[in-house]
């Protein structure tokens, strides 16, 4: 018999971010279909250019959503090709939320939840335990 290797568990503050991300990823999908349902509203259905539009933007947030989910399982596993790419899309969306905070300064302590909770993410994906996680996937 084949003795299986067994995988180490991956740190709590990994387990987190997959949480977080899996729930980002979540949350995109049903924005997706709320947008995709707003279609049919009075505004939107005189214009048939404008549901094609907010159909598209409806179907790019679900196919989002599903992206960031497999990331999550990326991460879960210890893969550092997700952890590269879910950094990135981090880093996007960062840098989005604080030129969002200097343009429309409303709700300046809600707003600035977002920028911060993303660079919490992406350190706890880069320091302490989780850096050894990923590390022990590539050995």
């Amino acid at each position: 018999m084949a003795e299986t290797a067994r995988r180490p568990r991956p740190p709590v503050a990994v387990i987190v971010v997959v949480i977080l991300v899996y729930v980002s990823g979540v949350l995109d999908v049903i924005g997706g279909i709320v947008t995709i349902l707003t279609r049919y509203a009075p505004e939107i259905e005189a214009d048939s250019s404008d549901q094609l539009i907010v159909t598209l933007v409806g179907a790019g947030g679900i196919l989002i959503g599903l992206f960031t989910c497999a990331l999550a399982s990326g991460l879960f596993r210890g893969r550092r090709s997700a952890r590269l790419i879910v950094t990135i899309a981090l880093a996007i969306s960062f840098v989005l939320a604080v030129i969002d905070l200097i343009t429309d300064p409303v709700n300046l302590v809600v707003k600035i939840g977002d920028p911060v909770l993303t660079a919490l993410i992406a350190s706890a994906l880069w320091l302490g335990g989780a850096s050894r996680h990923f590390a022990h996937r590539a050995a």
